[in-house]
């Protein structure tokens, strides 16, 4: 699932939209400079006169530090102000954006406070419009770990471990509400070794569907059969299931996981805070 892409947020209203990549970035730039200074984040946040959640929300890329405290803050760490913005330097900057800071500038305190709580509210307005986009998106699944689903057999307890993974709504066939991953060639070329299927663990595989079947305590994945078992790749045989086999379905298989359906370790990140916002 490494190489599942984050959809980038498009700009809107000829404005650059937040960029969540910048923003992780200039988080570890702070933190690497704050460690380097040999401060804490609530040393650095008395120094600033923010809260220690606000300097810890910099750091792991949640927010971003307002315009209005970026001198204070390169000043206290030594960082250089193009380097927290991504920049080698001014002459980086675009016409518009040269024009704006230059404007910036003239302004006195009272004013840069102004366009810095202007901004604030700004840059909440458009997080939070992310953040609904984002809930509406995606949806939780469990994602078993050591319980992949096996083309040979693999241990799969009851209790077997599994972690929460964000797929798109729209991309979930079945209801599933499970991911898993398939372990061997049995199943291909249907599901090939490696890939990832989605799961409904709330119906049963019926004939002719492929399931996540525990035989004797070892699962696998196979298309349930009157003759059993059955692999889609011929050179494996298939289980016949005797009377005296201990045979239970986890879950009917409803799909495989495409490339773009599950969100990407650091988007996780995103939808996870979205979803902790909205509690």
């Amino acid at each position: 699932m490494g190489d599942q892409k984050a959809r980038k947020p498009k700009a809107r209203s000829g404005r650059p939209a937040v960029d969540p990549d910048r923003r992780a970035l200039a988080g570890q730039i702070i933190r690497q400079y704050r460690m380097k200074a040999g401060l804490d984040q609530a040393e650095l946040a008395e120094r600033l006169g923010y809260t220690k959640n606000a300097v810890g929300g910099w750091e792991t890329g949640r927010t971003r530090p307002d315009i209005g405290v970026l001198p204070r803050l390169c000043e206290v760490l030594g960082i250089p102000v193009t380097e927290l913005l991504g920049l080698p330097g001014e002459t980086a900057l675009s016409r518009e954006e040269r024009s704006l800071l230059e404007r910036y500038r003239r302004l006195d305190p009272y004013d840069r406070d102004t366009v810095s709580r202007l901004t604030d509210r700004l840059l909440y307005r458009q997080d939070s419009r992310e953040q609904a986009r984002l809930r509406e998106a995606y949806a939780g699944l469990r994602l078993y770990e050591e319980a992949a689903a096996a083309g040979v057999s693999v241990p799969m307890a009851d209790n077997a471990g599994f972690r929460t993974v964000y797929a798109l709504r729209s991309r979930i066939p079945g209801g599933a509400d499970a991911v898993i991953r398939v372990n061997g060639e049995s199943m291909e070329p249907t599901y090939p070794d490696g890939s990832y299927v989605y799961v409904n663990t709330r119906q049963a595989a019926a004939p002719g569907q492929t399931g996540i079947f525990i035989v004797n305590n070892e699962a696998f994945i196979k298309e349930l059969r009157p003759e059993g078992l059955v692999s889609h790749n011929r050179r494996f045989r298939t289980i016949a299931v005797s009377g005296d086999a201990e045979v239970r379905c986890v879950g009917r298989v409803t799909g495989p996981v495409a490339a773009g359906d599950l969100a990407d370790e650091r988007l996780c990140g995103q939808i996870e805070a979205a979803l902790a916002g909205e509690a």
